[in-house]
């Protein structure tokens, strides 16, 4: 188990995304099973390491520790708040709390063309597009590995609860009566 635990890592660390069970089960000519009982090993015995893995939706790809993220981010000057736009940080706390979302959900939210936020949000690698399962022709966004190592969490379930957060906040007239005629219309 030590040694496909190694060849894990050594995969993991030289993938430039994240890389799933099945594609590392036919590298390593080994059974799901095993690489998910060496990954459950991995996680447990390098949970107060440096370099943690973190595993989405059967995907694994190494990251830093999210504990030493301020460090992390301050060694690289990644500041996400100074990176993105007002615009895209919008666009990915709906895609956050609504994924799988499409565009034309998050343009209803925003009430403007979304395009180049979601584009600059492709492009630094925090969301992807997926397809969506009722419909082939119509492209979904979530939120990627690489967004969980910006905000610096394990897991999603990390994420404070929406209604918890915005319960405290009015909302204007003009939004409330539009949420009422959504709220009809469904």
């Amino acid at each position: 188990m030590n040694r496909l635990k190694s060849q894990i890592l050594s995969i993991l660390f030289v993938a430039s995304k994240p890389v799933g069970l099945k594609e590392l089960a036919d590298a390593l000519e080994t059974e799901e099973a095993q690489i998910k009982q060496a990954v459950t090993e991995i996680v447990a015995g390098n949970q107060n390491s440096g370099i943690i893995l973190l595993a989405h939706n059967n995907k694994l790809q190494l990251s830093s520790n999210p504990d030493n993220s301020s460090q992390v981010k301050k060694f690289l000057s990644l500041e996400l708040r100074e990176k993105l736009t007002d615009a895209s940080l919008e666009t990915l706390a709906i895609i956050l709390y609504k994924q799988p979302v499409s565009k034309a959900e998050i343009e209803n939210i925003r009430g403007v063309n979304s395009q180049y936020s979601l584009r600059h949000l492709l492009i630094r690698g925090l969301i992807e597009k997926i397809p969506s399962p009722s419909d082939k022709r119509i492209q979904l966004y979530k939120t990627t590995l690489e967004f969980m190592q910006h905000l610096g969490i394990k897991d999603m379930k990390e994420l404070p609860d929406f209604d918890e957060l915005t319960k405290g906040i009015e909302l204007s007239p003009k939004v409330e009566s539009f949420q009422a005629l959504e709220n009809n219309a469904i």
